[in-house]
């Protein structure tokens, strides 16, 4: 955890949560971030080294949502479990102004299927949103797949539909482009500010590329940071590698713009 940074659990409409606070955090701002792990492992306690630190560079209270996972709980469930997160912080009187949205890999994908079944709900957007690393296309029909397979020594196409095939059942092909599992192919109007961030050694990489084009043709406020010779959430290496510590730093200036 980071130096000045307590972290303790909650519980948040139903949803057990790690709550960081750092010694000067905004009393009423945010930080909502879903962890990855495919949607079938991770935990708030697995990133919690790295939420304490962007927590610290925000000066934001950040609220890790220990979500349900496949394949014992399938989709939707952790869709369900964010938004009841998200509801309960509303309840407790946190402004949606006020509100910031971050998760990596498939908590970026969290991040996004998040924000568009709120949308589709009519509740009010948090004020913007960063995904790192993002796993927004579980039918995984990118170019990078393949052109990076070399190169990504963390993920493999094999691996990807492991984990697609316990979150959303192999058998259900189409369920893998529906816009709530595969938020590429969504209809990503009224969305609210975007940072991708995504390395240029992932398999990934297509997955972070083809959600900006597709955010930038609905009218989002989205902008696409490809880090060079990076691994797949290479920010989970901070404490050894400066691109990570930087990559954080970047998160949080441009949450800090959206103030």
């Amino acid at each position: 955890v980071a130096r000045g940074v307590k972290v303790n659990s909650d519980v948040l409409n139903g949803v057990s949560c790690d709550i960081h606070k750092p010694k000067s955090h905004h009393k009423e701002k945010v930080l909502l971030y879903f962890h990855g792990g495919g949607y079938c492992v991770g935990s708030p306690l697995s990133h919690r080294h790295i939420v304490s630190r962007l927590a610290k560079e925000t000066n934001l209270k950040a609220v890790v949502p220990d979500y349900r996972k496949a394949p014992e709980h399938r989709f939707p469930a952790p869709i369900e479990d964010a938004v009841s997160v998200y509801q309960g912080l509303l309840e407790q009187g946190v402004l949606p102004r006020d509100i910031y949205f971050c998760g990596d890999s498939a908590g970026g994908n969290l991040v996004l299927s998040t924000l568009l079944r709120l949308k589709e709900n009519g509740d009010p957007l948090p004020a913007a949103a960063s995904c790192i690393s993002p796993w927004t296309d579980l039918s995984m029909s990118g170019v990078s797949i393949e052109e990076q397979a070399e190169h990504d020594f963390l993920l493999s196409k094999e691996l990807l539909n492991q984990f697609a095939s316990h979150y959303a059942p192999e058998h259900e092909e189409d369920l893998r482009k529906h816009h709530h599992i595969s938020p590429l192919f969504a209809e990503l109007e009224g969305l609210p500010p975007l940072l991708i961030q995504v390395g240029s050694r992932e398999v990934l990489l297509d997955d972070s590329v083809r959600l900006l084009e597709n955010a930038r043709e609905a009218g989002v406020n989205a902008q696409l940071q490809i880090w060079e010779d990076m691994q797949h959430v290479w920010h989970y290496s901070f404490t050894m590698l400066k691109d990570g510590r930087d990559a954080i730093t970047s998160i949080a200036q441009f949450f800090d713009k959206h103030q």
